[in-house]
């Protein structure tokens, strides 16, 4: 997994060397340059698959999300945010016989490349650790529970939570 962290905090790490340092004032102008153009922690994300297939709205924060394209295309709305390690996955794999795909005679497709697409709403909360697997619907103002597993589609204007993920109330 790629990670890149462009800002520190000094109170937390004392001991800090010097070449830390000097990375950190040179990537600071343009750290500050992204966050002016909008950009809010999109560094911490990671996507597994087609960059291409991610559609993600304005003013979204990703926290250390894991998108995964795999298997279809993922699409966020304006103002949606990820608390800390989040998963969204469209990614599956075939099972036929106890086996993977792949290890049948003759060899299929174990991942499929296309339908398990994931639509999220504007305005959503997913909370920390929540997981969104394929092929649903997050509706707008839609707040997702902290561990909570979305298997299926969650309308709008509610609160979602649970393994797996049910509405609790609407609001």
């Amino acid at each position: 997994m790629l990670r890149i962290s462009f800002i520190y905090n000094p109170k937390r790490n004392q001991d800090i060397g010097l070449g830390s340092r000097i990375r950190y004032w040179l990537r600071l102008p343009f750290t500050r340059f992204a966050l002016w153009c909008g950009f809010i922690n999109i560094d911490y994300a990671y996507v597994h698959g087609d960059i291409k297939r991610v559609k993600i709205g304005n003013n979204c924060s990703t926290m250390n999300t894991l998108f995964n394209v795999i298997s279809g295309s993922i699409t966020i709305g304006d103002n949606t945010l990820f608390t800390h390690n989040c998963m969204v996955l469209t990614g599956v794999h075939q099972f036929l016989n106890g086996q993977l795909a792949s290890l049948n005679n003759p060899p299929q497709t174990e991942v499929p490349n296309q339908g398990r697409d994931i639509i999220i709403g504007n305005g959503c909360f997913i909370g920390s650790g929540a997981i969104i697997l394929g092929n649903v619907s997050i509706g707008d103002n839609v707040i997702i529970a902290a561990g909570s597993v979305v298997t299926k589609n969650i309308p709008s204007n509610c609160f979602a939570g649970g393994i797996p993920a049910k509405v609790i109330s609407y609001h």
